[in-house]
C-alpha cells in the first residue's frame, strides 16, 4: 500500500499521479503497464515514484482497493436508500452506473476496460474473496427479514444473482446505449422473477 510520503503529497500532484496510473492501466494489460509511462504523464522523477509505492504491483493493489471502496460505498448506500431490500439493488444500481441518456459512470467504464484487458480476472477476489462476495459493510445494510432465510449465506447468493441482473443490463447497455428504457424494464422483470420465481403456483416439479 501507499507510503505516508504519498498521503502527504498536495492534492494536484497525488491527483496527477493516479489520473497517470488510471490512463496506463485502462490502455494496456497490468502485465504491460509501464512506470516510466505513468511517471513520465504525471511530471514525476522515477525517484520520487518509489517513495510512494514498492512497485508497479504496489500501485496495483491500491488502485483496485480504492475502486472496489468506490463501488461498495455506492452499493451501501443504495441497500440503505431501499431500506436493505437486495432486490431492490439491479435497478437503483443501474440507475447510479447509466445515466438516462446511456452515459456510463466514470469508475465503472474504467472497471469495465481492466475486465476486458485482463481476461481471467478473479472478480471474487476483487469483491472480498471467495468467501465472502457479499463483503461486511453491505452485509450490514441488508434487512435480512426480506429473505426467505434470513442468514448471510442466503443473502450472499441473492447478492451473486441480483449482481447477474445488474452485469448483464450494463453489458446490454454498452451495446446498445439508446435502449435504456427498454433495459430498465427488463431489469424490473428479471427482478420480479428472482423476488417471487418464475414457477406457476402449484406448480411441482416431476422427478427426473
Amino acid at each position: 500500500m501507499p507510503t505516508a510520503t504519498f498521503f502527504r503529497l498536495p492534492e494536484e500532484k497525488r491527483k496527477r499521479l493516479i489520473d497517470a496510473s488510471w490512463a496506463e492501466l485502462t490502455r494496456v494489460r497490468f502485465a504491460d503497464a509501464s512506470i516510466n509511462r505513468i511517471i513520465a504523464a504525471a511530471h514525476i522523477p522515477r525517484g520520487s515514484f518509489y517513495q510512494y509505492f514498492e512497485d508497479k504491483e504496489d500501485l496495483i493493489r491500491y488502485l483496485l482497493e480504492d475502486m472496489r471502496e468506490y463501488f461498495i460505498s455506492l452499493l451501501r448506500n443504495i441497500l440503505m436508500e431501499a431500506k436493505g431490500d437486495l432486490f431492490a439493488l439491479p435497478l437503483l444500481a443501474y440507475g447510479r452506473f447509466i445515466g438516462q441518456q446511456g452515459h456510463t459512470d466514470p469508475m465503472l467504464c474504467q472497471f469495465i476496460k481492466i475486465v476486458r484487458l485482463n481476461e481471467g480476472m478473479d472478480m471474487q477476489s476483487f469483491m472480498g474473496g471467495p468467501m465472502q462476495f457479499l463483503p461486511d459493510p453491505l452485509w450490514e445494510a441488508v434487512d435480512p427479514s426480506r429473505l426467505r432465510e434470513p442468514n448471510r449465506e442466503y443473502a450472499d447468493q441473492v447478492f451473486h444473482m441480483t449482481c447477474a441482473v445488474l452485469a448483464f443490463a450494463i453489458v446490454e447497455t454498452l451495446q446498445n446505449p439508446a435502449c435504456v428504457p427498454q433495459i430498465r424494464e427488463r431489469i424490473k422483470l428479471r427482478t420480479d422473477l428472482l423476488r417471487h420465481g418464475g414457477a406457476a403456483d402449484g406448480y411441482k416439479e416431476e422427478p427426473l
